[in-house]
């Protein structure tokens, strides 16, 4: 996490150990959701291979979420 892409002051934890575990799974993470991007935005015609974390919540959690709650 260098160059401050998290837009975060400082690392979250104050042991190196806890910091590399913590970057790791976050680089993981990411990894998965360029893999579930490029895989999903061939079938879905909003989201593109370049979207970001936040169009993907949009399409993904918050309108099915809505049509949850709408629907009760």
């Amino acid at each position: 996490i260098q160059n401050n892409d998290f837009e975060w002051p400082h690392l979250p934890f104050s042991f190196m150990a806890e910091n590399m575990v913590f970057m790791m799974v976050t680089a993981m993470l990411k990894n998965f959701y360029l893999y579930l991007v490029r895989h999903i935005s061939d079938k879905v015609k909003p989201l593109k291979k370049t979207s970001r974390v936040k169009a993907f919540i949009l399409h993904f959690v918050s309108v099915p979420a809505k049509w949850v709650r709408t629907g009760r």
